[in-house]
């Protein structure tokens, strides 16, 4: 296998505040972080002087190590157990000052890359509109559901990172849910992906309401009975100032975005099962083709040119950092057949997918 130039596309990076959740987790669980963070060469300190990030597939191996060392496979819903809304940092402060619990769960999704971009997918709110509420009662109406994204099949390098989002998510949002007048319960049912494990009575206890697994998504639906609701200690001045603050911060983020790093999240997020063409990413940017091609041009680049870095650096990702099958990666990255795969992967790494992997696998060793 000859040496492959890393490609700039990545699975996706996950700021530092989230290690400092999971070492406080470590810290009340006698666990010790020192030599994990050790071996991965991260140092929490010097991350988080500059605002730092990591690989989502460094972090997950973090946390891997970290449950092994603890023998604690509920380390996620610890994590859980221990946020506050500092380990969100601004997009926090937005939450904790919010006016219902609605406005929190949609400034949660919404803001959510300030401190986490997963390239293939990111959170969302779906409210309940006003022209719902007033329907017809026998009539089935979408709940209000906040739903994280996370790349299958799973196991335990990463179910922890979905029961610590679920997780906290459930905390932070009943936590400002107690400041309402009247006593409610705010989370109606919690939906997992991943089959149930055998310690599903774990996740029972911890949310205190239905955990549905193998459910079609990660995610809570909310009580649209109360989640409009004022909430009493809400500061509308403090709500708007931290709002108007991530808005800013991710306005810069996506203007200091060049036009080929644009079109790599647009083609990343629809790649599945698919090859989009320049007509539709530019569709999903507000813009032309012959518009989009001109960038790029400007940009010493062409469409089909990012389309097979794209694919390169997910299909490196994917074989190396996770342990999906070859024909799941084929599917992810749009090829029409596995065999399609096979071919582009050996023309880039002069090696087949499973003697990649099992080459990264032994220097890990």
């Amino acid at each position: 296998m000859t040496e492959v130039k890393e490609s700039k596309v990545s699975l996706g990076d996950i700021s530092v505040n989230f290690l400092q959740q999971m070492s406080l987790t470590s810290h009340k669980i006698n666990g010790d972080m020192t030599s994990i963070l050790a071996k991965y060469n991260v140092s929490i300190s010097q991350l988080s002087a500059h605002n730092g990030r990591l690989s989502i597939p460094k972090y997950m191996r973090i946390g891997f190590d970290l449950i092994q060392q603890t023998q604690r496979d509920d380390l996620g819903l610890l994590m859980g157990e221990n946020v506050c809304f500092q380990h969100y940092g601004m997009l926090g402060f937005a939450a904790m000052s919010a006016p219902d619990i609605s406005t929190m769960a949609q400034v949660l999704a919404q803001y959510e890359s300030l401190l986490s971009q997963n390239v293939r997918g990111h959170s969302t709110f779906t409210p309940i509109t006003n022209e719902n509420k007033h329907e017809n009662t026998n009539v089935t109406t979408p709940e209000p559901t906040l739903s994280f994204y996370s790349i299958a099949p799973y196991n335990l390098y990463n179910c922890f990172v979905v029961d610590s989002v679920l997780a906290s998510w459930f905390t932070l949002l009943t936590s400002r849910a107690k400041h309402l007048t009247q006593s409610a319960t705010i989370i109606k049912t919690v939906h997992i992906e991943y089959p149930e494990p055998h310690n599903s009575e774990r996740y029972h206890a911890f949310f205190q309401c239905p955990v549905i697994f193998n459910s079609a998504f990660n995610g809570l639906v909310l009580n649209s009975q109360h989640i409009d609701i004022p909430l009493p200690d809400a500061c509308m001045s403090s709500y708007l100032q931290a709002q108007q603050l991530c808005h800013h911060e991710l306005n810069l983020l996506q203007q200091n975005q060049d036009w080929q790093s644009k079109v790599i999240e647009k083609v990343s997020h629809n790649l599945v099962g698919n090859m989009p063409d320049i007509n539709q990413v530019a569709a999903l940017l507000g813009t032309s083709p012959w518009t989009l091609r001109r960038r790029l041009y400007k940009e010493n680049t062409n469409y089909q040119r990012i389309m097979d870095t794209t694919r390169q650096g997910l299909a490196l990702s994917y074989v190396r950092d996770t342990l999906l099958s070859f024909s799941e990666i084929s599917y992810l990255l749009g090829f029409a057949t596995p065999a399609a795969f096979y071919k582009a992967f050996r023309r880039w790494t002069q090696s087949t997918p499973k003697n990649y992997r099992q080459t990264i696998i032994n220097k890990r060793e």
